[in-house]
């Protein structure tokens, strides 16, 4: 499928598809359109576990999750700073990426949302310094924050890998505002 690229008489294109480009800091439709298109780039969903300093465990479902560095093993992920849990992952604090499996909409949808105790009645096991890994996921990496920054209404989370498992389920996905299952292709 070939696209339209229309251009004016200074070469700038205009329009894609017949499509205007917009500035997406124009408005809040504007700012909707942004998170619009951001959701066409098909992602993973996670939870990252951790355990608070006085004990209690801690969950929230990202789908900002990326790889960064093979040498060293560096992760990466962003956390909304209107976030419950923006004073957790802290630099030095153990942390676990629990990568979903195509059957764990429930999980991710449950995580995602504020309650006094989301891990209730949720099968875990303990990992590297007693942070909860979730059954049935596809993957797991244990990691330790190795640092934080700013960015926008967000701060980036680079975690050092410590551990991995590699389970080999299909995972679950996520792309333009709903989840997904990855098609048997065999």
């Amino acid at each position: 499928m070939t696209e339209t690229f229309e251009k004016d008489v200074t070469g700038s294109i205009l329009s894609i598809a017949g499509q205007l480009g917009i500035d997406p800091a124009a408005g809040p439709d504007a700012r909707r359109m942004f998170r619009d298109a951001l959701g066409q780039f098909a992602t993973g969903v996670t939870i990252m576990t951790c355990c608070r300093p006085n004990g209690a465990t801690a969950g929230v479902t990202v789908n900002s999750f990326n790889s960064l560095s093979l040498d060293p093993p560096l992760i990466l992920w962003s956390i909304a700073s209107t976030s419950t849990y923006f004073g957790c992952f802290q630099p030095g604090d153990p942390f676990a990426v629990n990568v979903l499996s195509g059957d764990q909409q429930a999980l991710a949808l449950h995580f995602a949302k504020s309650a006094p105790d989301k891990f209730q009645g949720i099968a875990t096991h303990p990992g590297l310094d007693g942070v909860p890994l979730l059954d049935g996921c596809v993957a797991y990496l244990e990691c330790a924050t190795e640092a934080r920054y700013p960015g926008g209404d967000h701060e980036i989370i680079v975690g050092r890998v410590r551990r991995i498992f590699n389970v080999g389920r299909r995972p679950l996905l996520f792309h333009g505002g709903n989840f997904h299952g990855l098609a048997n292709t065999a």
